[in-house]
This record gives C-alpha cells, sequence and structure tokens, in this order.
C-alpha cells in the first residue's frame, strides 16, 4: 500500500510542477457588457454588434465586449439598465431620449412636440452640437455617473390604439395612453385631453390587452418590436416629436481608460451612430409594410391638421422656457431654427 500510495504522490507532485513551468495563459480580455432593449433584428443591435466589433478587433484582445438585446439582464426595464450602467454592474447601454430624459430632464427639450420638421433636421442640430445642447446632453449625464459616446436621431414617435383611428383632438379626449415614465409625456397627454398612465416598455402589451390603456406613442419600429400592433390596429403617423438614440457608458469605466482607448470607443460609436441611423431607415420600412400586413390601419396627418394638437401642447413649451432658463431656452431655439434647413 504504501508503494502504491508514494507512486501515486509522485505522480500528483509531477503533474503540479509540470503545470507551474508552463506559460501562463493568455487573457480572453476584459468582458464589457453593451445591453440594450431592442430585438436582435433591430438596428440598436446590429450598430452595438459593429461597435463591439471594432472595439475587440483593435484592442488586440484586450476588451472583449459582448452584446446582450432583447432586456435579457435587466427585464426589459430601461431603468433598471441605467441603475445597473451607473453602478458598474453594467459597462455600456442603449437607449432613447425620450425615457433618458426621466432622469436628465433638460434633454427631453428635443421631444418638445412638432419642433422638429423630419429626420433631416433632427440630424443637422445634433451634428452640430451648438454649447447648449452640450451642457444639457453630455455634461447632464456626466452628474449621473455616464459618458455619452455617442447620439443619433431614432424615428418619430407615433401613436396607436385598439379603439378609434385619431385625427383630431376629440379623439384623443379621455383616453388611457401608456407614456414613457416621464413627466415630460405625462404633460403633453395631460394638454391633449388623454390620460396618460407610465408604464415600463415590457408591460405595454400586456397594458393593452387588459385593456388597462387603449395604446401608446412609440415609434414605428419599436412598435412592431414590442408587437403593439398585434392589439393595437389604429395607427396614426404624426411625426409629433423627435427623439434620439444614446449610446452611453459608465463614467468610471470610460475614465480607467487610456487617451487611446477613449479615441478608439469614441471612433467606434461614430460608426455606431452612422450603423443605426442606417438600419432604422430600413427597418421603419421593413415594420411598416409587416404592421400593414397584420392589418393595421395608418392615417397619415398633414401638417394642417397638426395645428390644432399643436395649440394645445403650448404649455409644455413655456414648462421649458421657464426649466431652461431664458439665456438657454433662446440659444437652444436659435439652434433648432438655424438647422430647420440645409
Amino acid at each position: 500500500m504504501r508503494t502504491r500510495h508514494s507512486a501515486t504522490m509522485g505522480l500528483v507532485m509531477a503533474a503540479v510542477l509540470l503545470v507551474l513551468a508552463m506559460p501562463a495563459a493568455s487573457p480572453a480580455g476584459q468582458k464589457t457588457t453593451l445591453s440594450h432593449n431592442a430585438s436582435l433584428e433591430s438596428p440598436w443591435q446590429k450598430a452595438s454588434v459593429r461597435f463591439a466589433d471594432i472595439v475587440n478587433s483593435k484592442t488586440a484582445g484586450k476588451f472583449n465586449i459582448e452584446v446582450f438585446g432583447n432586456g435579457v439582464l435587466f427585464q426589459r426595464n430601461w431603468q433598471v439598465l441605467l441603475e445597473m450602467t451607473q453602478s458598474g454592474a453594467n459597462q455600456i447601454g442603449v437607449e432613447a431620449v425620450s425615457a433618458l430624459g426621466s432622469k436628465v430632464p433638460e434633454i427631453s427639450a428635443l421631444g418638445l412636440p412638432f419642433l422638429f420638421s423630419d429626420i433631416g433636421h433632427v440630424n443637422r442640430f445634433l451634428d452640430l452640437n451648438p454649447p447648449v445642447w452640450k451642457k444639457l446632453l453630455y455634461d447632464g449625464f456626466e452628474t449621473k455617473n455616464l459618458v455619452v459616446l455617442t447620439i443619433t436621431p431614432r424615428p418619430f414617435r407615433q401613436l396607436n390604439n385598439n379603439k378609434v383611428l385619431v385625427k383630431t383632438p376629440d379623439d384623443m379626449k379621455g383616453l388611457k395612453f401608456r407614456v414613457p415614465a416621464n413627466p415630460f409625456f405625462v404633460k403633453i397627454f395631460e394638454s391633449l385631453g388623454a390620460k396618460p398612465v407610465p408604464l415600463p416598455s415590457g408591460e405595454i402589451y400586456t397594458a393593452i390587452q387588459l385593456g388597462t390603456v387603449v395604446g401608446e406613442d412609440n415609434s414605428i419600429p419599436v412598435q412592431y418590436d414590442f408587437k403593439t400592433h398585434e392589439v393595437a390596429k389604429n395607427f396614426t403617423v404624426w411625426n409629433y416629436i423627435a427623439d434620439g438614440s444614446i449610446l452611453f457608458m459608465n463614467k468610471d469605466a470610460y475614465y480607467k481608460l487610456s487617451e487611446s482607448e477613449r479615441a478608439l470607443y469614441k471612433d467606434a460609436a461614430k460608426e455606431w451612430g452612422a450603423v443605426n441611423l442606417k438600419e432604422d431607415d430600413a427597418y421603419t420600412t421593413v415594420a411598416r409594410a409587416a404592421m400593414e400586413k397584420a392589418g393595421v390601419k395608418f392615417y397619415v396627418m398633414s401638417d394642417a391638421e397638426k395645428e390644432s394638437f399643436r395649440k394645445l401642447v403650448q404649455p409644455v413649451y413655456e414648462d421649458y422656457a421657464k426649466q431652461l432658463g431664458s439665456e438657454n431656452w433662446k440659444a437652444f431655439l436659435d439652434a433648432v431654427e438655424k438647422t430647420r434647413k440645409p
């Protein structure tokens, strides 16, 4: 027994010495999570995969960015995503201005009803990046322990419901609509005579099914992604609110990067924006065709028809004028007007 025990111990010691003599294995790369709430076919997913590919390939394995879509890491609740990214549990996130404005209220100015004429107008404004916008967005996010890597226009928000095809303010009166958990949207829908019900994105479909709300305001791609067109088939295209997609990062993680790495992240973010903008356009076309095939009735509102809605939401403008202060408010409106035409 002693002889066998000695032989076994000898083999174990030899194995240990062999392992100790081997060179250390190469690290798999610093794991970084990039999370978003959209589907795996969405523009956010495609742009995020492109961002990850650029960073991963150009850092020789130092970073390993993994993309998680469908809200799998945060139960499709963007507020959980934001908190996770602020704390560093998630490093990079994607979300819309319309949602994030509840945490940085000043940026909701981008979505003032009927302010921007089209996506091109929004893009020109964001490209200009006037000092007042830099202060509202980039500086505002840093106070929340976040860094904005980039922002790009998002398809305008539209309106669906399962009761009536909305053409006039009277059609909305008294109806309950889901809105993001953002006081900005609550004020807008109250001004329009409707009853806003703030709910997370993941609860929209069920809320319409159960009759908690009759519909929601969201872009064509998002309503298609979340399948709300299956339970609310009256769809009004009124382009009433501009929106933006923001790629943001935990501030501590960002400033731990070297200068050259931060530059790489910013360059990759530009590509993220370009891919997202292109894919948004293509995805909107695909989504609308699929929704029409599913029996959704679309009504495209004329500029003249929008005027009665525009008058009703003036209190929202007055609120923002007070919130931003006269100097910032004037600078913001001047930049909007300056970029109205190419």
